[in-house]
Formats: C-alpha cells, structure tokens, sequence
C-alpha cells in the first residue's frame, strides 16, 4: 500500500521503515520551506501536490493546523475540522475542560495584544483562536508581550503553575471510540525541581525531559480525569493520535494544561505490539493500537 505521512519532525521517523519491512511505500512530509506547518493554506497547497504526484492509498495526516484532506481518491486519517479546535482554540478548550471539572491555571488578562501589560512573575501567552504562528509563548517576568503575535490578535495569559507531577495521557480515537494507549509523567527543566505549566520548546529542550511511571495512586486518579475529558472530545469527530497534559499539584489537584490532537514527537519505538497494530488503531478500532517508547525514558 501507497502510505503517505503528514508530521512534525520526528514524530513518524521510526514507523516508517517498520512500514517498509511490512512491504508498503511510504512518503514521509514534515516542515519544509513549501510546508511550514502553521501556516495552513500554504502547507495544504503543498501536500495536495505530493499527494497528486505520489498518488497514495492511505493518508495520515498528525497535524491538527493542517487543513482537512479528506478525498474519495484515498483512505484519510486525521482531525475532522472540530476534533481540530481541541488543539488550534485554546481558550473554548480550556472553558470545557472546566466545566467537565478540571482546574485551569489563573487567567491574568485577556484583551488585544496592544493593550497587554507586563507581569512580574513567568507567564505563558495563549491567542484564543487560531492566528497563523506559534500557538503558546512563555514570557519571562517583566517582559513585555509586544512582538509575540500581530497587534490586533486576540490572546490571554496565565499564571505558570508549581506542579510537583507532570502527567501526559497518550490516546488514540477512531470511529467513533477512543482508547488510552499508556500515561507517564515528565519532568521538564534545569533539574532544580521546578515545573512549570507548559513546555515551549526550544533546541535542546528534549535533552531535559526525562519520562517515567506515575505512581498508582495518581495514575488511577489521571485516568479517570481523562477518560471525563475523552467521553467528550470523541464526540467532536476524527481519527488520530492525541496527547493530554495536565499538572499534578502535591494536594493532588489536577491542572489542566492543554490537549494536543497530534502523537508526541520523540517516540523511538513500539513498547509493545506492531505496525500492523497502530495501523489497524487508527482504521478500525482504537484497542488496538500499541503504547510507545519514549526518548529518555526511565
């Protein structure tokens, strides 16, 4: 089969030689100048194109900012246009996640970027809805936000929240079921015990981000938050791989963080089952799909 992936860097790079052992031809497209990734209509434009060279069977696309593909010319896996949202309009995702009981960290304005004031304490800036550029800043203290997006975009900023568990739930939702694949937790930092609400990156961001077991207790709880959550966005459509952050306070409060429509990015194998399995999750029935090994995993 004719198999073409849609991903950010690193996110398929060990699937796809277990698809090609299995037989199938496989093109894999991650950024590039033609396909930026937040920039939608320029990235679709490009994929159309590939796909009308490579003419594939089947179609995953682990990119909630890229456009819907659906066609009768292939079999198409990815977000339906509202599963998107979860991901790309933060702020109607955080006000579910509220009402389906979760704790938010603080909002500490709201309004157009060029009526923003300075905090003196770290901050993370969120645009309400989609606007073409990254999705989630993190601002120093006493920073201002001029520079982060366009004058005119509406954005909001929380408080950075002082966790003492990072939790991740990893799931898979199609037709019309979901199932969770695995939970871990994480530490993201310079090792001085301090997390933080939302990890945003950077060059070498990966090589602090240790993962590991939650502990029972916590798991146990996690799932059931998360199970609330997932009863809810299977109903908003698509098929793909998703991810839940939340923060776990050390009274045991869970912090709602963000829900991304799309797999983890440093994935390097399965932990259990096989290709076949993660391909018949997203087709057929979500159960099947298999948990996977993360880089520095512990």
């Amino acid at each position: 089969m004719k198999i073409l992936l849609i991903a950010f860097d690193q996110t398929y790079d060990f699937i796809v030689p277990l698809l090609e052992e299995e037989g199938h031809e496989v093109r894999l497209l991650t950024k590039c100048e033609r396909m930026p990734l937040i920039h939608s209509l320029k990235s679709t434009t490009y994929i159309l194109e590939q796909i009308d060279e490579f003419e594939p069977e089947l179609v995953i696309n682990a990119i909630a900012t890229i456009s819907y593909l659906p066609s009768s010319d292939y079999t198409y896996i990815g977000n339906s246009p509202e599963s998107a949202k979860l991901e790309t309009h933060k702020w109607e995702t955080r006000q579910k996640a509220e009402e389906l009981g979760w704790k938010l960290p603080r909002v500490l304005e709201e309004c157009d970027m060029n009526k923003m004031s300075t905090h003196d304490a770290l901050t993370y800036l969120k645009p309400k809805a989609p606007n073409g550029h990254a999705q989630v800043w993190q601002v120093p203290a006493n920073t201002t936000y001029n520079g982060y997006f366009s004058p005119n975009i509406e954005a909001y900023v929380e408080e950075a929240i002082d966790y003492a568990v990072g939790a991740i739930c990893f799931f898979t939702i199609s037709n019309g079921s979901y199932h969770i694949t695995r939970t871990m937790a994480n530490s993201v930092g310079d090792g001085d015990g301090s997390h933080k609400n939302i990890e945003t990156g950077g060059a070498d961001w990966t090589q602090s981000y240790r993962i590991y077991d939650l502990p029972s207790d916590l798991e146990t709880a996690f799932l059931a938050k998360c199970r609330t959550w997932l009863d809810y966005a299977v109903t908003r459509g698509g098929s793909y791989e998703g991810i839940i952050e939340a923060g776990i306070t050390s009274s045991n409060e869970f912090y709602w963080f963000e829900q991304n429509c799309r797999p983890g990015n440093m994935a390097e194998a399965f932990k259990s089952g096989t290709v076949q399995d993660w391909l018949a999750g997203l087709t057929t029935d979500p159960t099947q799909s298999p948990p996977v090994r993360y880089k520095t995993e512990t």
